[in-house]
């Protein structure tokens, strides 16, 4: 299903298009007097209306184009809208009186200039072809203003409005591309979140089903059959409230104890048909907060359903011990069988997801540890300075 979510990028683009075209049409309403002027102007009269009429035209009709395309224009347009500019600045010398080129929009040409610095030339992206552009439309307002300085104290008049080009027209140009980035980088940052949520999502449905198909796998391959280990059916169960959990988004029922001990004990009773050996006296003053023993639970069921599985052991010590300094704790699962070469590329979803890196979460290290035809070692380590702030969540 499309994401209906409307695009940030589009909406920023949609923004400096009205930005082109309210700018376009407010120059257009400023100019509105002029045209009186024009009509009634006995000097010079058709071609100051033409200098109008093509303004009205370059003015109106990008600012339809933008707002039905509800984007800025391209580099073509603004290229197109400079030439005009400079075309009626020249016009301008010949057409509008000295008198009314500074500080009047009778003579409307520097304020033309002036638009199209800040409207237009905002579709440029490549600052090779902004700069000149922008540099050629100062240029051709200075040839057009130059001859109202008389004296000294017309320059700063003149320099205004030069300057006016070279500042608000950057200003304008850095504001929009600015804006449009910000657009841009929120989509990118939006679907890098769903990627990852969609990641995590998948990291928890591989989390919440492995344990419960190994056990189905083992029912099946049992098929009921009298010697079917007593704990089974129990870690079906289990298994069963785990995924129940996971599809309803219910959180799982709080465990009764969060012993360290308590935890290793529990799971050496869902494996007695294996020949387990359980060391845990050392962890009994260990506390686990419920999140990190639920995790640890998990863990310790996946790597020994491994075993069972797969290993073909004939002694499995499983050894719990809380550090002399009472600074973390330390679980080993050992087995004497058939081991296999270890790369951590070629881990299944229990040991990957299930044990490292689910344990990872709750501030967990994993070593694993085989030889092939001499069994493996699998060690979890916790320490305080390793254990992160972690809030109960389905699983």
């Amino acid at each position: 299903m499309a994401n209906s979510r409307p695009s940030t990028h589009a909406a920023a683009l949609r923004l400096v298009a009205l930005f082109i075209a309210g700018m376009r049409v407010a120059t257009l309403v400023q100019m509105a007097p002029s045209l009186a002027t024009a009509l009634t102007a006995e000097d010079r009269h058709p071609a100051t209306v033409v200098t109008w009429l093509v303004a009205l035209v370059a003015l109106t009709v990008p600012s339809v184009v933008v707002l039905l395309r509800r984007r800025p224009l391209g580099p073509a347009a603004a290229v197109a809208d400079v030439a005009i500019a400079v075309l009626l600045l020249v016009a301008g010398l010949w057409t509008v009186p000295v008198d009314l080129r500074q500080g009047t929009w009778l003579g409307f040409q520097a304020g033309y200039a002036i638009c199209v610095a800040c409207s237009l030339l905002t579709g440029v992206t490549s600052r090779r072809l902004y700069v000149p552009l922008l540099a050629t439309l100062a240029t051709a307002t200075a040839v057009y203003q130059a001859p109202t300085v008389h004296r000294w104290s017309d320059v700063p008049d003149l320099l205004g409005n030069v300057l006016t080009i070279l500042v608000l027209g950057p200003l304008a140009w850095t504001c929009t591309r600015m804006i449009i980035r910000i657009g841009a980088e929120a989509d990118e940052a939006r679907q890098l979140a769903a990627d990852a949520a969609r990641t995590e999502e998948e990291r928890r449905a591989r989390t919440a089903i492995h344990n419960g198909t190994a056990v189905l796998r083992l029912l099946v391959e049992t098929g009921g059959d009298a010697d079917q280990p007593a704990g089974l059916r129990q870690q079906a169960e289990i298994e069963l409230s785990r995924m129940r959990a996971y599809l309803t988004g219910d959180a799982l029922p709080a465990a009764g104890t969060t012993s360290l001990a308590a935890v290793v004990t529990a799971a050496r009773a869902e494996f007695d048909d294996l020949p387990i050996t359980v060391v845990a006296h050392l962890a009994d003053e260990a506390e686990l907060n419920r999140a990190v023993a639920d995790d640890l639970a998990a863990a310790l069921r996946s790597l020994l359903l491994n075993v069972r599985l797969h290993a073909g052991a004939r002694e499995v010590v499983l050894h719990a011990e809380e550090h002399e300094d009472g600074d973390g704790w330390e679980v080993s699962l050992h087995d004497d069988g058939v081991g296999f070469a270890v790369d951590e590329m070629s881990y299944g979803v229990g040991i990957r997801d299930v044990v490292i890196g689910q344990l990872a979460r709750s501030g967990v290290a994993t070593v694993v540890d085989s030889v092939p035809g001499l069994g493996t070692t699998v060690t979890l380590t916790c320490t305080p300075a390793r254990s992160p702030a972690r809030t109960e969540e389905p699983v």
